[in-house]
């Protein structure tokens, strides 16, 4: 490692410690109290795979990096996602009672319209909103955690949609594939967090859903 690495290292560890290595919570905004209750509905994560680098997502329409999408995805978010939202005080519709009413009305079905899915099962479960996850990428490192011929990515997004109308109002996006410090020195907090690792794609993931739930709207 050259000086000038070593130096642009240093400086960016002092600038974390003066800046107390933290990122302070910014919720999108505010829903008053009284207006929709902290009980929410989960929709199991969709997949959109895709040979393109960039897919559009069927939700909100945005485009999102896109690419290989592991079978442990869709199982992987959606449980990072529960455990964020209940560890918020966030209560959650059993799962259970939700792939029941997925199941009836089919579960291709389902995902071609998640919109319409998020609408019906709102109505038969009693509840005004929906959280929506699609992922576009999850890919696992080549390697281990100390070298990689490859580095792990993930690439999704989530949504809360209004049950009554299946309006989104509210949609986040993370995307990371992991680069090396010497690739891009503003990645200083997350090379210490992560001890200087290559980490796993679950890692990201989980990196992932706790940036966007720290974004997500407030309901008080």
């Amino acid at each position: 490692m050259n000086r000038i690495r070593k130096a642009g290292i240093v400086l960016g560890v002092f600038i974390l410690i003066l800046s107390g290595c933290t990122e302070n919570r910014k919720a999108a905004f505010t829903i008053p109290a009284g207006t929709y209750s902290k009980k929410l509905l989960i929709l199991p994560f969709s997949t959109v795979k895709s040979k393109d680098k960039i897919v559009s997502c069927p939700v909100c329409g945005v485009d999102n990096p896109a690419g290989v999408v592991a079978a442990e995805a869709k199982g992987v978010l959606t449980d990072l996602l529960i455990n964020g939202l209940l560890r918020r005080g966030y209560q959650v519709v059993p799962m259970e009672k939700v792939a029941g009413e997925i199941s009836r009305i089919g579960g291709e079905k389902a995902w071609r319209d998640i919109v319409f899915t998020s609408k019906t099962l709102a109505r038969k479960l009693g509840v005004s909103l929906i959280v929506a996850g699609v992922v576009f990428a999850y890919r696992s490192r080549e390697g281990e955690a100390l070298g990689v011929t490859k580095p792990a990515m993930v690439s999704f997004s989530l949504h809360l949609i209004r049950g009554k109308d299946g309006r989104v109002i509210w949609a986040d996006r993370y995307h990371e594939t992991q680069q090396a410090l010497s690739e891009d020195i503003a990645n200083i907090g997350k090379f210490l967090k992560r001890r200087g690792t290559w980490v796993t794609a679950e890692r990201l993931a989980r990196d992932g859903i706790t940036a966007l739930l720290d974004r997500f709207p407030d309901i008080q």
